[in-house]
């Protein structure tokens, strides 16, 4: 950490673990490691060190300590993110993209939470008793948790797989019935043994390496369906691919849950025939017998397969350090390779499974403007498949993501009609939902059509879009978000349900304000206009105080440390609700909440009086509800 001790910023850095180093010169900033290990970050050697630079910066409003390579690109962010005078956050940094951080979030002296970033990943991890060593997970994607079963294996680390086991506080937390609870904590008793005997059986190498992860989708099971009061959020028969030694293997998964936005394991791993996989759990009939589909097993890959993953597993490490100029050759030779292990694979939903990756990463690099020609791959792509009597699924899967990647090219050109081009994809959007029915994406393609009313102002239009969503889809994990957006659309003159656990414990129910005008605001630590908005709101609430108004803050971040950090030098004098999940969380689908900031004015009776309200425009409606007829 640095601490400023005068105008001249004389200073001494610590370690996250509030180790002193010394004087902050490059060469001893240089010297500070992430606390997590395997992280990937630039570190100069030689006279590269001599050649970079250090000196304090402004950095999102914060003074850093900011390192810079002889390019300029920057190395190391310092960062006293509360203004007290001590540093606070700790950035890595690779190819000039932060790709980790060390977070002291209670401002202690010491990191406790831990943030791999951008091309790094996603994964937040939180050190509960700040020993330097990480406790649980806060965010894990699936991609991750397979990658951190893979890590763990090879070095028979059952503390780590333990941190992406199913336990019994998770069970608990996911609300289902006591019936199902109880044989999914039958299911999971058996798991740490099994990781153990797996982790000792030489099945897995020293070295073994995570290449990929796949499984046929996440599906949503429905609330109210084994007795859920939310949607589970699941994967069965997922795997992970693996190059082990010399070859290349799958490694079953088995079934995976979303637990807030952590996937947790119910299974431990194995390796071999697909015989060995363990039964799904949440998409058979019953909740816990083996139902698995004949045809979504998966062959062992074979010896060309094992062939094509290695020259894949090797353009993407190409990939991760190509400038922009040398990356759409790469993608195309990846996308060429990919097609052939397609082909090469032993089993139709297998073939299915690559043939969606292939589509997804060619329309993402064309996104990305790293795929020249990947529209028309895609469209080639397409009619072969279609000419191979290929499924509905798979070919409405590959026609919307070449119609994204078309979207997205043309958004990208500088010479673009932004009018022109929005106006097109939403006819194409259109033409779409009436081709098709049964496909995952038209429930997306609703979403979007839905969404871009609202954001044109067409609210009668999004109702009749979201109304398809819930009376075509009710299983698909959109239809929850459309229902809560139709809620909010038609509430002016009723009352909504609002309620949650506080962010600092107890819960805070709307119905309790009966008597006052109440402002319910859904924010995020990460607007632009977070510090205006608030300073607009507590203008308000000091004018009325809480006699007749008040606030209800209900925040959408996906981290609570994140949250409390902010409110700690906010001070916003009036209740917050948080639950994880930002966007998909709970409190944001029961209102459908699709962009941010969101502001809806109820009165006294509590019935909503605005339910899309604008900050400038608080004062005049206050007036209304508080001094009617004047």
């Amino acid at each position: 950490m640095t601490r400023i001790l005068s105008s001249a910023f004389a200073v001494i850095l610590l370690l996250p673990t509030g180790r002193a180093l010394g004087a902050p010169s490059v060469e001893d900033a240089l010297k500070l490691k992430p606390v997590q290990t395997g992280i990937q970050f630039d570190q100069p050697g030689g006279d590269e060190v001599a050649r970079s630079s250090i000196k304090a910066e402004k950095i999102d409003g914060a003074t850093a300590w900011v390192v810079r390579g002889p390019d300029g690109l920057t190395l190391r962010e310092f960062a006293d993110s509360n203004n007290d005078n001590v540093v606070d956050r700790w950035s890595y940094f690779r190819d000039g993209i932060e790709v980790y951080r060390d977070v002291d979030s209670d401002f202690d002296g010491k990191a406790d939470r831990f943030c791999w970033l951008q091309t790094a990943g996603s994964r937040v991890g939180i050190d509960k008793n700040k020993d330097g060593k990480l406790d649980v997970w806060q965010r894990l994607s699936p991609e991750e948790a397979a990658e951190e079963a893979v890590l763990a294996l090879r070095s028979d680390d059952e503390a780590r797989f333990s941190r992406l086991a199913l336990t019994k506080a998770d069970i608990k937390s996911l609300k289902i019935a006591d019936s199902v609870a109880q044989r999914l904590e039958e299911r999971i008793e058996a798991v740490q043994d099994n990781f153990a005997k797996l982790a000792k059986s030489g099945k897995v190498a020293k070295d073994a390496e995570f290449t990929d992860f796949g499984g046929l989708r996440p599906g949503a099971v429905p609330a109210g369906s084994r007795g859920a009061d939310d949607d589970l959020i699941v994967y069965e028969n997922a795997w992970a691919m693996v190059r082990n030694g010399d070859d290349h293997q799958q490694m079953q998964l088995g079934t995976m849950v979303r637990v807030g936005d952590v996937w947790k394991l119910i299974d431990a791993p194995s390796v071999g025939a697909p015989s060995e996989l363990a039964a799904g759990f949440f998409f058979d009939n019953a909740g816990g017998s083996p139902a698995m589909a004949a045809d979504q097993s998966f062959d062992p890959p074979s010896e060309a397969m094992q062939e094509l993953l290695a020259k894949i597993e090797d353009l993407d490490t190409k990939l991760m350090t190509a400038k922009p100029d040398e990356q759409a050759p790469l993608n195309a030779e990846r996308a060429s390779l990919l097609e052939k292990l397609a082909d090469a694979a032993g089993t139709p939903a297998e073939r299915e499974q690559w043939y969606k990756q292939l589509a997804d990463t060619i329309s993402a690099a064309v996104q990305m403007g790293a795929f020249e020609k990947g529209v028309e791959r895609l469209a080639a792509l397409e009619k072969k498949l279609a000419a191979a009597n290929a499924s509905a699924d798979v070919l409405t899967h590959i026609e919307f993501r070449r119609m994204q990647a078309a979207y997205g090219a043309a958004l990208a050109d500088p010479k673009a009609d932004y009018a022109k081009v929005q106006a097109e994809w939403l006819k194409q959007l259109e033409e779409f939902v009436g081709q098709h029915k049964q496909s995952e994406h038209v429930a997306e393609a609703l979403l979007q059509l839905a969404m871009a009313s609202e954001f044109a102002g067409e609210a009668e239009a999004a109702q009749q879009w979201y109304k398809r969503i819930v009376a075509e889809y009710p299983k698909n994990a959109s239809s929850r978000k459309a229902a809560g957006a139709l809620e909010r659309l038609t509430s002016v003159g009723r009352s909504l349900a609002i309620s949650g656990p506080g962010i600092d414990g107890g819960k805070i129910d709307l119905s309790q304000y009966r008597g006052k005008a109440v402002l319910v605001h859904f924010w995020s630590t990460t607007l632009p206009t977070a510090d205006s908005d608030h300073e607009a709101i507590s203008d308000m609430l000091a004018k009325y105080g809480g006699q007749k108004f008040d606030v209800i803050g209900i925040n959408l971040d996906g981290s609570r440390a994140e949250v409390q950090a902010y409110l700690k030098d906010h001070r916003l004098p009036w209740k917050q609700l948080f639950e994880p999940g930002g966007f998909d969380s709970r409190l944001a689908n029961d209102l459908g909440v699709i962009t941010l900031p969101l502001m809806i004015l109820v009165d006294g009776k509590g019935q909503v009086v605005n339910n899309n309200l604008q900050a400038a425009e608080l004062p005049a409606e206050l007036k209304k509800v508080l001094s009617p007829g004047k």
